[in-house]
């Protein structure tokens, strides 16, 4: 819990313009269909055993046959829960042979589970892909114009976007344009002759480790130097201002990211910033 330095139903409008537009985006009832387009969440194919192996690996767990059952199985991408020796009792030459405790005591922890079980578990679903960097730069490069550092250089009239590689996109902006920056920040635009730089992050829910994304974000538009503008790009849950009973939230997240000064906005508001910029 944080405490509110600002009243959200008396002083909204004392909010960070953007700030206003991101949670007025969030409450519109349709956010979620449109942030999916940025943050397109997709799970990957279930796997699919084949019968042959299916039937082998059902045989060898029913006869309680440990070093067959685990080769077997490592035959798979997927292993049927998540166990931290795996991949390398998969992967290293003879770990199998050599390491029968806990070939052992990996087997019976899949005892513990019947064989419909274990296959069930290999091919249910996956979980969804939650790399959201790429997503974020997928987007990116279908709303924008992307260029070359030489073209992105040489631009000074309309939106352009930097495509390089992360060395290089840390480099320009370590030695062009005297950025403090340990490496490539998630954007890097150009509005004209007005350099932006950003880091986008999605925050599903509250939790310690999303806040340490979200301070993350905050700390890098803290550190504005010259005229290269630091904007936060956020999405998903800090936007929130009320629960299911109508009360406020006080969510330490959500309390930072809204009550802050610095230009932090969700993506979908991106070019809208931007075009505020041509003004």
């Amino acid at each position: 819990m944080a405490e509110r330095t600002i009243d959200l139903d008396e002083n909204f409008d004392s909010l960070n313009p953007w700030v206003r537009k991101s949670i007025e985006l969030f409450n519109d009832g349709q956010y979620l269909d449109k942030i999916s387009h940025v943050y397109n969440y997709q799970a990957d194919r279930p796997v699919r055993i084949e019968d042959n192996l299916r039937r082998q690996i059902r045989v060898a767990h029913n006869n309680r046959n440990d070093e067959d059952l685990i080769r077997l199985l490592s035959r798979l991408d997927k292993f049927p829960y998540d166990e931290p020796f795996w991949y390398l009792i998969k992967n290293v030459p003879g770990f199998i042979d050599s390491n029968p405790e806990q070939v052992r005591r990996i087997a019976r922890t899949l005892y513990s589970m019947t064989d419909e079980e274990v296959v069930v578990r290999i091919e249910s679903q996956p979980k969804l892909n939650q790399q959201t960097g790429p997503m974020f730069n997928n987007w990116l490069r279908n709303e924008f114009q992307i260029k070359s550092l030489e073209e992105f250089k040489e631009s000074t009239e309309g939106i352009v976007i930097l495509g390089e590689s992360e060395e290089t996109g840390k480099n320009f902006l370590i030695d062009d344009l005297n950025q403090d920056v340990s490496k490539r920040p998630d954007l890097i635009a150009k509005v004209n002759a007005r350099y932006v730089i950003g880091e986008a992050k999605w925050i599903g829910q509250s939790g310690g480790n999303q806040y340490k994304s979200v301070a993350e974000v905050l700390k890098f538009c803290g550190a504005q130097r010259g005229q290269v503008l630091r904007i936060g790009i956020i999405d998903g849950y800090p936007w929130m201002t009320k629960k299911p009973t109508g009360a406020t939230v006080n969510d330490r997240i959500c309390v930072e990211v809204q009550e802050s000064t610095y230009n932090s906005m969700s993506a979908l508001l991106l070019n809208e910033f931007f075009s505020s910029l041509m003004n």
